[in-house]
């Protein structure tokens, strides 16, 4: 049996098989020359942990001392965590201020300190002495700078009424501020008496 009566057919047949045959090959050498698919893998998520800062409660609580608390916090997260006393003035506080790290909060007490009775308050058989008017305690005399009071300040000086402290002010005014303290001899109404007398209590 012939399978092709002319020799045509045979090179046709055999024409074929090579061009199947090199498609073949290509296809093979495209798929060795390829690189590899890359797979991308998603890394796991690490954990990490909120920032934290440090508060000391202490005074009218159950637990004092340090606590670690997430970055946010208030005054009242720390508050909790110390267990405040059934004695805590919880109201002198702002327990909606956030808290810094190392801050201390201290939480007073409703308990007031009393001193110890004399021995005339023990005794109801005597009467109770009533302070005098002219036994009022004195206030101190504060410090006043002479470049930034004013004429309250003045006020409080020994001898500085408000008709001397208005030209202090207005006397400061046109010379642009005292370069000494003598420079107050140049004031209407002060000697050297009365300069002597408030020195102590004034600095430029």
């Amino acid at each position: 049996m012939v399978l092709w009566e002319h020799p045509f057919e045979r090179y046709l047949a055999l024409g074929s098989l090579v061009v199947i045959a090199l498609s073949l090959a290509v296809l093979a050498g495209k798929r060795l020359l390829e690189p590899p698919a890359l797979v991308l893998e998603t890394p796991p998520v690490k954990k990490v942990p909120p920032p934290t800062l440090k508060v000391h409660v202490k005074g009218a609580v159950q637990r004092p001392g340090v606590y670690s608390l997430p970055f946010g916090s208030r005054v009242e997260d720390a508050v909790k965590k110390a267990q405040p006393r059934s004695d805590a003035k919880l109201d002198d506080l702002n327990l909606a201020a956030f808290l810094d790290d190392g801050q201390e909060i201290f939480v007073p007490s409703k308990r007031t300190v009393t001193t110890a009775p004399s021995a005339l308050a023990l005794s109801p058989s005597l009467p109770q002495p009533r302070p005098s008017p002219s036994a009022k305690a004195k206030e101190p005399i504060p410090i006043v700078h002479l470049n930034t009071a004013t004429e309250t300040d003045f006020l409080r000086l020994p001898g500085i009424g408000p008709v001397l402290a208005k030209r202090i002010v207005e006397y400061r005014r046109r010379i642009g501020g005292f370069k000494s303290i003598e420079q107050l001899l140049d004031v209407k109404g002060i000697g050297p008496k009365k300069l002597e007398r408030i020195r102590p209590y004034v600095r430029l």
